[in-house]
């Protein structure tokens, strides 16, 4: 059972004044940065052997033997331990002037811990001032970025990973192995996650460190009796992708929520910055409180602070004047609401500070809930990670369009794109192809491998992993194929042609084994060989193989399986598609199948509403407007290539070069240069106006791509996400030419979304 937790203490103390005056605005255009590497937690800190640190006083860690010359930042846990009166401590790069800003809030007599991101400064030091009283200091180092070959970060919105109230409490002396396999890749070398202790039965600490390593003399989180209490942890990743976590003393309940990975081959890199207050709600900052509790979620905009190729940030959150006892979630602006997470537990009469990484969603800013009461937040910016900017090589890809689950791959945070930009990292493409809402994108290499972005909520990338709505903004290896020829897709279930015939599936099935497994590596379909041609439709998949035929298998929603059979459910393992021989090459729709045979026939079957079919057939609103075996498409004898546009338009390529349109004309779907109501459809092929010479077409869901052989790409159709790659209005009635591409080899779409290869 998922669950965010609540405490039920209710604990006075004194209110921490944290200041109020927001730190500098550093400049939003970094590019660059740095890479981790992670290590066992090891101590750097502890003043209990020389003395605590007074008021006002400062205490420096050299981390020169520790670190190399390359490192920008340090990641450590910092604990404060027994301070007389209440304080909190800033954490601060050596020899830089110390930041408006806190990192750690304590009470008095209180043990408290927070993880803190802190660039380095002169010689590799980092300071830490106490502002009240005397305090002891413990501070643990898990990890550094640097400008030398590390690690790279992958955020995701936060994933309930453990919650032992489903089992039971860790023991005194206890040790949990968190299982993270199924939701990080086998290349990941840390792991990111927010832990939270609860209803603990005495005063203890909680370790977290690589399994398979020994357990390291340090501790992540520290709490009281009766109390729930979070903390960030990063932490290396050991044996099986698995992270230990030891319990000191009593009994104790922890819940880890994941909030990303790191990994050597694909991710963001970290770029540190002074602590930049870019909340606080007591002086209006960002937002005006105090926050209410439930209802919708108060958004925090950070454009102005981080650049459009930031994909998430590092923050510290600190809670104040609390109500009464609640929970706080912070999650990234455009993605889902993780309503079993939280981040921060705070209690009535206590400044309560956590770390959070936050992974944005199409847009640069972040959504705050709280659950009860009313509570005063604060939010420092200590950095981001960002992807760099790349120039294009030969055979690289740049995208345009809705950016919908990260689909564009270019690492920016933004809503859509109508200026073709940079799939980040990819050159030597030969086939580009994208998928539906909330999926993912896959490029086809010269080499036959096969790289993949967007979404992977259920193994969609191919990576060996998934996790509730996760995502990756740039490409990642699919693992384990070799000599791929062709991929297609739907979004969410993806189907790859090896140049032996062989055909492989992975995401959310099914693969034509007989079973609906869901699969985050590609595993290879057993019935179908000498196969050469796929196509996947919203439900249904299609193989052409060479003696002509063409099989199917998946929902035969509408008939889409195109057997004739009167049963919705369909199958799944592969069976032929009635009365089709001589098939030359084959496409799909949501709900559609097409074949074109040599003799430049096309044929269609499944969903007519809208006059998918394109053979003249009205629709009966007493009938269910389908076919369920292949009809032929109207006036079509000369066709090369079909494909289609979702769940409503065709198109097809003639011989000659010209495209012909039908079914749903909304806001320019067909092409022909025809303004008409949105009920409006054409029940067989029109032409596409003005277009000659094509050699390649795709569709994007309300429009279609058509690319010419002296380079260029056209587009026509709804213009709502920038899918036509042209400022010209919002809606095309007739092919216009996509600015910013040129010499293009390939051409490849997505649901409101666009691809070319240059």
């Amino acid at each position: 059972m998922f669950r965010a937790v609540l405490t039920a203490a209710f604990l006075a103390g004194a209110l921490i004044a944290v200041p109020v005056t927001p730190s500098a605005a550093a400049p939003a255009a970094e590019v660059t940065g740095s890479t981790f590497t992670p290590r066992s937690p090891v101590r750097v800190l502890d003043t209990r052997t020389a003395g605590p640190v007074g008021a006002g006083g400062t205490v420096a860690i050299d981390l020169a033997s520790h670190v190399p010359a390359t490192a920008t930042a340090v990641v450590l846990n910092v604990t404060g331990v027994a301070p007389t009166a209440s304080t909190f401590v800033t954490v601060y790069p050596g020899g830089a002037a110390r930041p408006t800003a806190s990192s750690l809030n304590l009470d008095v007599g209180e043990v408290r811990a927070n993880q803190v991101t802190v660039a380095l400064g002169a010689d590799r030091t980092v300071r830490l001032y106490n502002n009240s009283g005397r305090i002891n200091l413990v501070a643990d180092l898990a990890g550094h970025y640097g400008t030398e070959s590390g690690a790279l970060f992958t955020g995701l919105p936060p994933n309930r990973v453990l919650d032992t109230r489903d089992d039971h409490p860790l023991s005194s002396g206890g040790v949990r192995v968190l299982d993270l396999s199924r939701v990080v890749p086998e290349s990941a070398t840390a792991v990111t996650f927010n832990l939270t202790a609860t209803l603990p039965t005495a005063s203890t600490f909680v370790t977290a460190w690589p399994t398979g390593a020994r357990r390291p003399t340090a501790s992540n989180l520290n709490v009281e009796i009766g109390e729930t209490r979070p903390n960030l942890v990063t932490a290396a990743i050991g044996a099986d992708r698995t992270v230990s976590l030891y319990n000191n003393y009593g009994n104790v309940h922890l819940l880890a929520d994941l909030t990303g990975f790191h990994t050597p081959d694909y991710g963001a890199r970290f770029v540190p910055r002074a602590p930049q207050r870019v909340l606080d709600t007591r002086a209006g900052i960002g937002l005006t409180g105090p926050l209410a509790s439930g209802g919708l979620p108060h958004p925090l905009a950070l454009g102005e602070a981080v650049p459009v190729n930031a994909t998430g940030v590092v923050l510290n959150l600190t809670g104040v004047g609390a109500s009464t006892s609640t929970y706080v979630t912070a999650w990234g602006e455009g993605t889902v609401q993780p309503y079993q997470s939280s981040t921060l537990n705070v209690v009535p009469g206590k400044a309560v500070p956590n770390a959070a990484t936050v992974v944005f969603g199409q847009y640069r800013g972040l959504y705050l809930y709280n659950h009860r009461g009313t509570v005063h937040l604060i939010a420092d910016l200590s950095g981001m990670f960002v992807v760099s900017p790349e120039d294009c090589a030969p055979g690289c890809v740049r995208a345009w369009g809705s950016n919908d689950t990260r689909k564009l791959g270019t690492g920016q945070t933004v809503g859509s794109s109508p200026a073709p930009t940079p799939v980040a990292g990819l050159s030597g493409v030969r086939q580009v192809v994208g998928g539906g809402s909330g999926g993912a994108s896959y490029a086809v290499l010269d080499d036959g491998t096969v790289r993949a972005w967007g979404g992977n909520e259920a193994g969609q990338l191919g990576n060996g992993w998934s996790a509730r709505n996760g995502v990756s903004a740039v490409p990642v290896p699919v693992v384990g194929l070799t000599d791929v020829t062709a991929v297609s897709t739907n979004g969410h279930t993806t189907y790859a042609l090896r140049a032996d015939g062989t055909v492989w599936g992975w995401g959310q099935g099914p693969f034509g084994t007989g079973d609906h497994e869901v699969s985050n590596v590609p595993m290879p379909l057993p019935h179908l060989t000498g196969v050469t041609g796929i196509a996947v439709g919203h439900a249904s998949t299609y193989a052409l193989r060479p003696d002509g035929t063409v099989w199917a298998w998946g929902v035969n929603h509408h008939g889409a399986l195109g057997t004739g059979s009167a049963d919705d459910n369909g199958v799944l393992a592969p069976v032929r598609v009635q009365a089709l021989s001589d098939v030359a090459s084959i496409g799909a729709g949501s709900y559609n199948g097409y074949a074109v045979t040599s003799d430049g026939t096309a044929w269609a079957w499944g969903l007519n509403v809208h006059g998918q079919l394109g053979n003249g057939d009205p629709c009966d609103p007493f009938t269910n407007c389908e076919s369920r075996v292949p009809v032929r498409v109207t006036g079509l004898s000369d066709a090369a290539q079909v494909v289609a546009g979702g769940d409503y338009t065709a198109y097809a390529l003639r011989s000659d070069g010209s495209v012909a349109a039908w079914g749903y004309a909304y806001n320019g779907a067909l092409g022909n240069g025809v303004a008409c109501e949105g009920t409006c459809v054409s029940r067989i092929p029109v032409d596409v106006a003005g277009l000659t010479g094509v050699v390649s077409i795709a569709s994007f869901g309300w429009g279609a791509y058509a690319l010419r052989g002296d380079g260029t790409v056209w587009a026509w159709g709804d213009n709502t996400y920038e899918s036509i790659g042209n400022h010209s209005a919002p809606f095309a009635l007739a092919p216009v030419q996509v600015q910013g591409v040129d010499d293009v080899t390939v051409i490849g779409s997505g649901v409101s979304a666009g691809y070319a290869v240059s």
